[in-house]
């Protein structure tokens, strides 16, 4: 079984937001993103009620 010092449960935005986060405030261990996402962590744009109502840009 494989070890890490911090596993991400949410491989989405959020997931990859929290690891992005710790690599930024200098953590250097091992992070594993556990997710059923196919494709790797990709920023997302934010969606908001306006945007969908197309009152929004």
């Amino acid at each position: 079984m494989e070890k890490f010092d911090v596993v991400i449960v949410g491989a989405g935005h959020g997931g990859a937001s929290a690891a992005i986060a710790l690599r930024q405030s200098g953590f250097s261990g091992s992070i594993a993103l556990v997710g059923r996402e196919a494709e790797i962590p990709y920023e997302r744009p934010p969606l908001s009620k306006e945007y969908m109502a197309g009152k929004g840009v």
